[in-house]
This record gives structure tokens, sequence and C-alpha cells, in this order.
């Protein structure tokens, strides 16, 4: 309890933002009370709470952090000072590996305000290399998130990145490689473009990946681009797609990146993959737009949505305003999304049908776009009311996941004012989103002159988890019946997010998530889905609330996506490697069992779910 305690009280402080006269003083009090009970501590599971929720607290002052600086190093070296009894085997790697933890938490919320001591800087060079005082190499924690502490810290030196890069921990490679790509590599010139090459060659491939994204960053305009092409040939899709995309970006002008991907740009099949001529379509736009014009009118007309929003990309990169004016009609809303901007662009008031015919569908992401992209045009009767007649549309529905798009809209009728404005306004006052209330009593004082007050009348709320739903999650795992025939199993704690659980095993049940693909995948960071529409904005009606707890988003850990507080619409996403940053954000529901691990790397955007069954749970 004394944990999950610091964890609450943590919590509650986030996002706390004080007035300047009273000094911090609740931030101040809140961190004197939480290191009065790490310094008397004895357990190393409460104490690695403790130190975690110190260094996420919202500091004000620079002397507050260096505060928790000088608690996290103590921590890390087991000070006495903190009287932590070293009761059983494991208890000192518990404890180093919160430090551990709590210092890249600090480093990266709070390096602006003051940046980490050199000692702190230090003890994290030597955890890297498993020299960690105190505890022996076999119950120190993994290495990787103290590189990530590092570069949180901007303290990665060449011996911690040598040693990084020469290590058998593929994460710590990974991350290692991408240092060695980016601007804060204390290596560079030959010696790192020959790391790169060589990293290129890894047994893992998401080592390989990171080192062709480095590469083409940092050596590819002075070295030439034939590492590259040579990963054209990698068997992996995603270091194959990442250096496809990389000629596209950093080869242009080298006539045999062209030739190759000239060659990679033809015309998808109708089934199955499609992802490395769609890639290379966009790839080529950018390295030879004299080359790209012949397979951009096949990608253009192709069976498979995807392909075509390649195209429009394409074509934006071309300024092809014939294409995307065609696309711009097309069946698929994500399509006619990516075509809204460039058009403006390209045709300023001239592309006002193409918004208007937007604003007459109805997925919230093409919407959104329509009433933000439409900033700009010369505003005119029809664009009122089809903005205003989308407001409607979409509040009629009565969806909370609505949320984003009717703000969009209400912004842009606020900018344009009229009277279809003011008759599509003044019924938001009783809306049930109190967040929508207020932005549409905002918008109706700044019109009028006069006071108005929102007076939100809320959903009811959803149904509670009843016994049964939760024991068939203690019981039985999920099984995301993949198109693609490589199955994942998914397996839940209702204990740690019971909500998100079951709404997840209600809509299963209700044949929700059938046909649904995984419309994002970031290689090395995650895959999500669950979206009716494919994009970030539709997902189920009512929101989830958060259940936050202190579980870290490790490798294969099932997160729920949202756009703010409480606003889970049952996306999911799979972290495919250690994702500190998104701890204490976002709930996690479960975890891609053990056996599933290696086909959930294999996703690639778009792949379908097919179906989800329920299966009993595997025996430990």
């Amino acid at each position: 309890m004394r944990g999950v305690t610091a964890f609450s009280i943590a919590q509650a402080m986030r996002g706390e933002r004080l007035p300047l006269d009273t000094g911090g003083g609740h931030v101040e009090g809140v961190l004197t009370a939480l290191a009065g009970a790490l310094a008397s501590e004895k357990d190393p599971a409460t104490l690695r709470e403790i130190i975690r929720s110190i260094a996420r607290l919202p500091f004000e002052r620079a002397e507050q952090v260096n505060r928790a600086d000088t608690l996290v190093r103590q921590v890390l070296t087991l000070s006495k000072e903190l009287s932590v009894a070293r009761r059983k085997q494991g208890d000192d790697g518990l404890a180093a590996g919160g430090g551990v933890a709590a210092a890249e938490i600090l480093t990266r919320l709070h390096f602006k305000l003051s940046p980490p001591s050199d000692d702190l800087i230090a003890i994290l060079r030597g955890h890297v290399k498993g020299q960690a005082p105190g505890v022996t190499r076999a119950e120190a924690p993994s290495p990787s998130r103290a590189l990530q502490a590092l570069v949180a810290a901007r303290g990665v030196d060449e011996d911690a990145l040598m040693f990084s890069l020469q290590s058998p921990d593929d994460h710590l490679r990974r991350i290692a490689v991408s240092v060695l790509g980016s601007s804060a590599s204390p290596i560079a010139g030959a010696e790192r473009a020959g790391h790169l090459r060589r990293a290129m060659s890894d047994t893992v491939f998401f080592v390989r990946y990171e080192a062709v994204r480095g590469y083409a960053r940092t050596h590819a305009k002075s070295d030439g681009c034939v590492p590259l092409i040579d990963m054209l040939n990698d068997a992996n899709p995603h270091v194959a797609l990442a250096a496809i995309d990389a000629l596209g970006d950093a080869c242009r002008g080298d006539d045999n990146a062209v030739l190759r991907i000239v060659a990679e740009a033809r015309t998808p099949p109708d089934s199955g993959r499609w992802h490395r001529e769609a890639h290379a379509l966009l790839a080529l736009a950018k390295l030879s737009p004299a080359n790209a014009e012949i397979p951009l009118r096949s990608h253009a007309r192709h069976s498979v949505w995807q392909v075509r929003l390649y195209a429009a990309r394409a074509a934006d990169v071309l300024n092809d305003a014939a294409t995307l004016g065609r696309l711009a009609d097309d069946a698929n809303d994500n399509v006619r999304e990516a075509t809204l901007a460039p058009l403006k662009r390209l045709r300023g008031n001239g592309a006002e049908a193409h918004f208007l015919a937007a604003l007459a569908r109805g997925d919230y992401q093409l919407l959104l776009t329509a009433a933000t992209e439409s900033k700009g045009l010369t505003p005119t009767r029809a664009m009122r009311f089809a903005l205003a007649d989308a407001l409607r549309r979409v509040t009629a529905q009565k969806r909370e996941t609505s949320r984003d798009t009717r703000l969009a809209l209400i912004q842009r009728l606020r900018e344009i004012g009229g009277g279809d404005v003011h008759d599509a306004l003044i019924l938001l006052l009783r809306d049930f989103d109190p967040t929508v209330a207020i932005a549409a009593a905002d918008a109706m004082t700044a019109l009028t002159g006069s006071s108005y007050a929102p007076q939100p009348q809320p959903l009811p709320p959803q149904p509670l988890p009843s016994a049964s739903e939760i024991a068939t999650l203690n019981t039985r795992q999920a099984v995301l019946v993949m198109e693609t025939g490589k199955n994942i199993e998914l397996e839940f704690d209702p204990d740690v997010a019971p909500i998100t659980a079951v709404r997840f095993l209600r809509l299963s049940n209700a044949n929700y998530f059938d046909g649904l693909p995984f419309h994002r995948v970031v290689p090395n960071f995650v895959v999500q889905g669950g979206s009716p529409g494919a994009n970030e904005y539709a997902g189920d009606g009512p929101f989830l609330r958060d259940e936050i707890g202190s579980r870290s988003h490790a490798p294969g850990t099932i997160g729920l996506s949202t756009r703010g507080r409480d606003t889970g619409d049952a996306q999911l996403f799979l972290n495919l490697v250690d994702n500190p940053r998104l701890d204490f954000e976002y709930t996690i529901f479960g975890a891609v069992s053990a056996a599933s691990l290696a086909r959930m790397y294999e996703i690639l955007e778009g792949e379908v779910i097919r179906d989800v069954r329920w299966v009993p749970k595997r025996p430990n």
C-alpha cells in the first residue's frame, strides 16, 4: 500500500500548474513527504515506486530537480542513508532498477529546468556497462533504460556508445545505433559511417532498421547511397521499406537510386502486399518527378485504397492538382483527407467544391481536416452551411469520440460567423460533452458580445464490468485471427485495467474488430489498430476513462490509444520496444503472449483482423 500511495500521489500531481507567487509550495511539500518516505523505506519494490514517483513530480524550480537528482543517485548507489535492507538475493537489483527508471524520467521531463548532475551521468554510464555499485552483474537492471536516460540527459559519451554497439543485448544495440545516427552521437565522420554500415548487417532487424535511417540522415549525401540500395534486398520488409523511404529522402540526384526505385515503383498486385510499390512511388516522386508520372496513374486507380493514399501523397509532392482532384472524390475517406491540404495550396479558393464534398461525408478525420484546412479559403455561404450542417449531423450521433471533430468545426464557425453559425451553436450549450458545451458557449460569447453559459447534459455511464466478464478474462485469452494467418494471442489482467479489458471483451463478442486493420505501423515504436475508419479519429463511441498504473510500456504490452485524458475509443496499440515516455500516460490492459511476440513484429500497415476468438489461457 505504501507503493500504491506514492504512485497515486504522483499521478494526482500530474499536470499541476501553480501560481508563481506560491513559490511551488504544494510541490515542495509533496517532495518533502516522499523524500521522507524514501529515507525510511526498507522494501525494494516500494522504494522503486517512491523514487519513480518523485522523479515525475511537476517541479517548478531548479533546486527541486536538483534535490530529486540527489535522491535518485542515493537509490542508484544504494546509499546507507536510505537504510535499504538487503534482505534477499535480487533486492538490490530491484532497487537499482527503480533508480535507473527514475533517472530516465527525471532527465526526460526536467532537463530544461535543470540538467542532470555530472555524478548522475557518471552512474548511468556505469549502469549501461553493467557496473552498478553494490549490485552483482546477474542482478543488475537492464542497461537499455540507463542508455535511454543518458540520451535524455545528453550524456552519451564515446565509451558508453561503443560498449552499447558491441553489446549482446539487442535493444541496447538498437538504442545505440539510433544515437549513432543522430546529432547526439559523440562519434562522427568515417568512424560513424563504418559503425552504421556494420549495423546494417546486424542479426536483429530492428537494429538494421535504425542503421538504415541513421545512415540516410548522416552519410548518404556525403558517402553515397550504395549501402541504402543494398538494403533493398533485406529479408525483413520493415528494413526494406525504410531503405526505400531513405532513398527518396536522402538520394536525390543519384542515378543509381533513381534506376532502382523506378524498378520498384511498378503497379502493386490487387491482393497481398502492396507496400514496396507504394513506398517506392512516393520515393520516386521525390527522386525523379518525371519518372513518377506514369506509375502514379496506375497507383491512383488501384483497387487497394492504401495504394491510392500513397498516390495522393505522391501527387502532393509532384504538385499534381489534376490527380489530387480525382482522388478528392475517392470512395475511401482517408484518401480524400490526404488531398485537401495540397489542393488548397495548389488551387486556393478553387478547391472549395472538394471541401464542400468532404464536409458532406461522415468520417471524423475527414471532417476535422476539412474544418481546419478551410481556414484561408474565402468564407462563402455554402461553406458556412456545410460546416454547420456537418456539426449538426455529427452531434446527432451522440458519440463522445466526435469531440475533436466538433471542436474543429466550432472553431471554424466561430472564425467566419453568420446566422447559420448561431443556430448551430446555440443547441450545443446543453451538449452531452462538457468540453464541447464550453467551446460553444465561448464561441457564442465571442460572436455576439453577450455572455453564454454551458449547461452540459452528460450521457449515462457505461455499465461496469460484471463478475462473469472478469471471470472470463481471468481464465481465457483472446486470439487475433489475422487474414495473413499469423495469429496473435493477447492476455489480459482484469485486476490492472478491468474497465478497458472488459470493453475489449464486449466489443470482440459483438464482432466489432472483425475486418478492422492495423492502420498505424511505426517500427521500433508501436502498431495500432481497432479503428472502423482506419485512422486516428474513428473508434467506439463512448469514451473509456484512463486506468493508469505503474506498469511500464515494455515490448509486447497492450496500450489504449487516447487523444487526451479519459478519451479512449477502444483502439489498441502494441508496444514494439520499451517506450518509457508512454508510462503514466496511457492505460496498459494486457500483453501479447510470449509465443506471439515474433508475429507482432511482422505486422505491416493495413493487415486486417479477421476475427477475435477467446480460448482457454495457456498454463504457466
